[in-house]
């Protein structure tokens, strides 16, 4: 995000273009399952360049999203999946009157993001009065020409996607919650500039096979090729606060040297 401006010299005219301003990471909703007093649910916004604005997941963190941010800018929904902790602000959607907004999910839930995003639920997405497209996606790649985003299938107990985004000047970030071990996640974290990835319990408890536990997340840490991680989606039960996510931190931090425990209004520049 930059811009050249022309300044007079005695000997005519030049340009001298401003210093760009890093890429903005934002963390409206850091909770997973319900809302805590300090933290609402899963939404991180992404601002690559000043025409777009890229959104992982639409928890009720996205209430904190300011309208002017998104106003007529090309808004990018990446859907990880339809759990309403994931989807619940689809119907704030309208608010923010985007120049054009891009859904994407996995192949599996379109037909329910469709039934989802539809009355009697919300405000039909052809009376929004901007143009709506949903993409369905499982492993491959979409390129949006200023970036691009890679998805992977992840493991659930739904249908869920992981996704890689590379930017234009060569950073990357990836997004991965609600997902055991696997494939397509070790995939997306071995090469990005920074993961930001769910937190496990804090002690040995097993997930049933739907999340990630301590020694699963200890493994995707250590494979990692990320600069800097970043642990989000805290158990709402085991995390009501910032304090008690701290406490996840001496269980894993021999396993990379730069993780964050995000909280909502985290602003992490690229």
């Amino acid at each position: 995000m930059s811009r050249t401006i022309l300044m007079p010299t005695l000997s005519g005219v030049i340009s001298v273009r401003e210093k760009t301003n890093p890429p903005e990471i934002i963390f409206y909703g850091t909770s997973g399952w319900f809302e805590t007093e300090s933290d609402r649910t899963s939404c991180v916004g992404i601002f690559p360049n000043e025409a777009d604005v890229i959104l992982f997941d639409l928890g009720t963190g996205v209430r904190g999203l300011k309208k002017d941010h998104v106003h007529d800018k090309h808004l990018t929904v990446v859907l990880s999946h339809l759990h309403l902790d994931h989807s619940q602000g689809l119907h704030l959607l309208p608010m923010f009157r985007p120049a054009r907004l891009t859904v994407i999910i996995h192949r599996s839930l379109q037909a329910h993001l469709e039934r989802l995003f539809s009355y009697p639920f919300v405000k039909p997405a052809h009376e929004l009065g901007f143009p709506v497209e949903i993409r369905a996606v499982e492993d491959g790649r979409i390129d949006f020409g200023g970036w691009a985003l890679d998805t992977r299938s992840l493991q659930h107990n739904t249908p869920v996607i992981g996704a890689r985004l590379q930017m234009k000047g060569g950073q990357s970030v990836t997004y991965c919650v609600d997902t055991t071990l696997c494939d397509g996640l070790l995939d997306l974290a071995g090469d990005c500039n920074i993961l930001v990835i769910e937190a496990s319990p804090p002690d040995n408890q097993k997930t049933n096979g739907f999340h990630l536990d301590l020694v699963q997340l200890r493994t995707v840490l250590a494979a990692t090729g990320a600069n800097k991680v970043i642990l989000t989606h805290f158990g709402a039960l085991k995390y009501p606060d910032m304090a008690s996510r701290e406490r996840l931190h001496p269980h894993i931090g021999d396993c990379h040297d730069n993780i964050v425990m995000a909280h909502d209004g985290l602003i992490v520049r690229l």
